[in-house]
């Protein structure tokens, strides 16, 4: 027997299962295996061309005739600073030496690709669309919606939550404190508000009408029943679908991810210039602890970009990125498909007696 709430009627889905869209780990094949099992796949596209996005939304088509989301994240107005890139390049230049790098002969470039790729998305029809880092600017919340597609937004705030639905938005993502990768501050500037998912589930749902996701820390039925009995309508989770084959996660930060404790995160700046949830490694023990010569996101992740490359040929995590949520000594290496299959079970027994 499926849990059913409102998120899994909006969307047409069996199960209140969400697949985070880690733009680092995702690719059709396992958005097409969560689907295929009841649970919504979800595309982290940020970082993809426009041509590899369509190619990547077609092949997810030809994979499942189930819904699916693509995630795209809304552009930063920031500026980068020549003082401070001077600093940055000076912090990272003894990680290249290591890595065999050379200084970069350019300075670090936004590159950012929103609007092509939004268009990809309208010409596409996706069935669910989420936003990250704030809400687009001008009509492009009614142009998606107007398209056919669920506009889902991330919030880490009960303000921000507020906003999202001001603005149009379908389900709020509430995204709390525990959750692996990049949090969905609306600026660039602004730190993490800190507030755990239980809590911010809560408020947010008291506060806006429509349907709620929780996002944070979230590993398995059990979790999932407890943040469906604060009032959510599913579970966002990235960690927990991290080891899984389908995903396309370095094989490093895969070995990393089941090898972690309990207390083995923590939020960073230091790859992308934004607050960002990884296991804890020698690039942010140095880096963080300069935090004057972190340049701003997107510049950041571009300066830090290669180097993040090399050491992934290289098999060096200690250089790598290695998002992952509080809960990642749960983790799981199992098929997404099955994994959605045991979700949903333990998911069934833990909501016995309880309306979601």
């Amino acid at each position: 027997m499926s849990v059913t709430t409102a998120v899994t009627e909006m969307l047409g889905i069996d199960h209140p299962i969400v697949q985070a869209p880690m733009a680092s780990a995702t690719s059709a094949e396992i958005v097409a295996a969560v689907s295929n099992a009841g649970g919504l796949g979800s595309l982290g596209a940020a970082y993809l061309a426009p041509d590899k996005l369509r190619a990547e939304i077609d092949e997810i088509r030809r994979a499942t005739g189930r819904p699916f989301m693509v995630n795209l994240f809304v552009p930063d107005r920031s500026t980068c600073d020549a003082a401070r890139l001077v600093r940055a390049n000076a912090a990272l230049q003894p990680i290249r030496a290591e890595l065999g790098m050379s200084p970069p002969s350019d300075p670090p470039r936004s590159n950012n690709a929103f609007a092509e790729q939004f268009e990809v998305l309208i010409e596409a029809r996706v069935p669910v669309l989420s936003f990250h880092f704030g809400i687009p600017e001008g009509d492009a919340v009614a142009r998606a919606k107007a398209a056919g597609m669920v506009v889902a937004g991330s919030a880490t705030t009960v303000a921000d939550a507020k906003q999202l639905a001001d603005a149009g938005a379908d389900i709020v993502v509430a995204q709390g404190v525990e959750a692996g990768g990049h949090q969905g501050t609306f600026d660039v500037e602004t730190e993490p508000s800190m507030i755990g998912v239980h809590a911010l589930v809560r408020q947010v749902v008291d506060a806006i009408s429509v349907p709620v996701i929780a996002a944070g820390g979230i590993m398995d039925g059990r979790d999932i029943a407890a943040v469906l009995k604060a009032g959510a309508g599913a579970a966002q989770m990235g960690t927990a679908f991290l080891a899984c084959p389908e995903s396309v996660a370095h094989p490093c930060h895969k070995r990393a991810v089941l090898e972690a404790g309990d207390d083995t995160t923590r939020l960073t700046r230091a790859f992308s210039g934004r607050p960002a949830r990884g296991l804890t490694n020698r690039f942010i023990d140095e880096i963080g602890a300069q935090a004057d010569a972190i340049l701003p996101f997107p510049y950041q992740t571009a300066l830090t970009g290669p180097i993040r490359a090399a050491a992934a040929k290289q098999n060096r995590p200690e250089f790598m990125s290695l998002w992952a949520g509080q809960g990642v000594a749960r983790a799981r290496a199992l098929p997404a498909g099955d994994l959605v299959g045991e979700l949903a079970t333990e998911l069934e027994q833990h909501m016995e007696g309880a309306t979601p």
